[in-house]
């Protein structure tokens, strides 16, 4: 599913190379639930965006689903985040102007091909997540955990192969924040998804079925 081996990511401020990624090796087979944690600083949302295929390692190969990807061009990398990714942010980063379903639509909107009974699909999502009544509604008349749960309808609609949620729990009170993990653990669960959650909370990352811990950008034994 997801192969990596020796990814190093150094960046450069001025004069200076910063190595935030030190050899990491890691591989998450389908259909797994699994948490990356960590303090501030450690290098796991850097590991996420090269996952996620928003950023390209320094050295080291990525495959996702048995493809060479990290150095595809632009094209392609967008290409594959469309199929076969789906993201969750801590922030939601639904667009104000946008009904809850034509949020959830977005990602099929930008595949070059129709894809046909889209609003179907996009409906079937909210009902997945327990907001098809809302389907109407702007984010602005939403609750954070409503907003949250269209996301992750939004995440699901093209159907990927995998879901990278960003501390996805972290804007939202206990409460909501559980209710919000208990529906990743149900879809992975359900639909065998392969999940990755990013997360600093360690009560979050132990209900994982497996934690993965970075310290220092390595892999803590």
């Amino acid at each position: 599913m997801l192969d990596l081996r020796d990814i190093h990511k150094v960046y450069r401020v001025g004069p200076t190379a910063v190595e935030v990624l030190k050899g990491i090796s890691l591989t998450i087979e389908p259909g797994e639930l699994v948490s990356i944690t960590g303090t501030s600083g450690c290098g796991k949302s850097t590991l996420m965006n090269i996952i996620g295929l928003l950023d390209r390692p320094s050295s080291g190969e990525y495959h996702l689903d048995g493809s060479r990807v990290a150095y595809a061009d632009d094209d392609r990398l967008s290409e594959i985040r469309n199929r076969r990714i789906g993201f969750v942010f801590q922030q939601y980063q639904l667009l104000s102007r946008l009904t809850a379903l034509a949020n959830v639509l977005l990602p099929l909107v930008y595949r070059p091909e129709p894809t046909p009974d889209a609003e179907r699909r996009g409906l079937a999502m909210l009902e997945r997540v327990g907001m098809a009544e809302r389907a109407h509604h702007k984010p602005t008349e939403l609750s954070g955990g409503q907003q949250q749960r269209v996301a992750i309808a939004r995440a699901l609609v093209g159907q990927p192969t995998l879901i990278l949620a960003d501390e996805p729990t972290g804007a939202l009170d206990t409460r909501v924040g559980q209710e919000i993990m208990d529906l990743f653990r149900q879809l992975n669960r359900d639909d065998q998804i392969t999940v990755v959650i990013i997360t600093h909370d360690p009560g979050l990352a132990r209900q994982c079925d497996r934690v993965i811990t970075l310290r220092d950008g390595l892999l803590v034994p």
